[in-house]
């Protein structure tokens, strides 16, 4: 907020949800209490930052909910009287060309609620919307387009089982789009499973997949294998002071590594990226819930 940093902590997702904002020195900023029943949707797993008014106060996505960080005033909550549910995926997009934000989410509850995939602009109101039923489990939006344009996906699942060998998702369906039109944008590989990362610097991004347990692979925007990596990721991003992207992956048996491009060479559009003021915001974020893929969004 000018300058100032502010600690938020919260309660809840799914029903009655609490927020609190902090001051340097742990003085009450404000309090927000959203009870189970009020209008609007829920929490997501994803809480991004993003001046999305762009007026030096930045504000938290949680859920479709936009909350200004200064005094907890909210500036929109986007579908506020036609939906009510949780959704996994809510991603600030940034859109050079026009100056504005906009903010995609992937709607897993409150299944009557149609569409399943929206995009709203800096103000909540929808832009575009697509698939009208399912559970939208997983998605993200990545710098694909051939002009670097991006391209949003989602997965839609039948159901999902989580234990000790890991989280399976049975019978999936795959869409993706131009991110800011809603135009289909049929890609020539699944995503299961992806994460976008620039990895060569080059100013696309592109896709891991698999990292979980043994080998897996690099691809780029056309789908053609270009590298492996191990372990699982606990942060993708230019972290390491070295051209492109890089990967921080964790292992069973105790080993951390760096997985990096030693080609890369960072283009104009990825310096634009890392200097962005919501990339430094978000990549502190990133080992927070599905926070991992938020820096797609610019």
């Amino acid at each position: 907020v000018h300058g100032e940093p502010v600690l938020v902590t919260a309660q809840g997702t799914y029903g009655d949800m609490f927020l609190q904002a902090w001051r340097p020195g742990m003085r009450l900023r404000w309090e927000a209490t959203i009870p189970a029943g009020s209008p609007g949707a829920r929490g997501s797993h994803m809480c991004p930052i993003v001046d999305i008014d762009q007026d030096s106060v930045d504000e938290l996505m949680w859920g479709e909910r936009c909350l200004e960080l200064d005094a907890g005033r909210e500036l929109f909550c986007a579908d506020c009287n036609a939906y009510r549910g949780h959704s996994d995926i809510v991603q600030p997009l940034w859109d050079a060309a026009s100056g504005r934000w906009f903010l995609y989410t992937c709607r897993e509850s409150d299944p009557e609620a149609a569409p399943r995939v929206v995009l709203y602009d800096d103000q909540g109101r929808r832009v575009w919307g697509a698939v009208e039923e399912g559970h939208i489990d997983m998605g993200w939006v990545a710098r694909l387009g051939p002009a670097g344009e991006p391209v949003a996906m989602a997965i839609r699942i039948g159901h999902k089982t989580c234990g000790p060998d890991g989280r399976f998702h049975a019978e999936r369906s795959e869409f993706a789009f131009n991110a800011l039109t809603g135009e289909p944008h049929p890609l020539p590989f699944s995503v299961y499973r992806t994460l976008p990362v620039d990895l060569n610097g080059d100013g696309y991004h592109e896709l891991v997949r698999g990292v979980a347990g043994g080998d897996g692979e690099v691809l780029d925007r056309h789908g053609a294998t270009v590298g492996t990596v191990g372990g699982t990721v606990a942060m993708a991003s230019h972290f390491a002071g070295w051209p492109g992207e890089q990967l921080l992956a964790y292992y069973p048996d105790g080993k951390l590594r760096i997985w990096a491009d030693r080609n890369a060479e960072d283009s104009a559009a990825a310096l634009a990226r890392y200097g962005h003021p919501f990339y430094a915001a978000n990549q502190r974020l990133t080992a927070v819930g599905y926070n991992l893929g938020t820096l797609g969004g610019v």
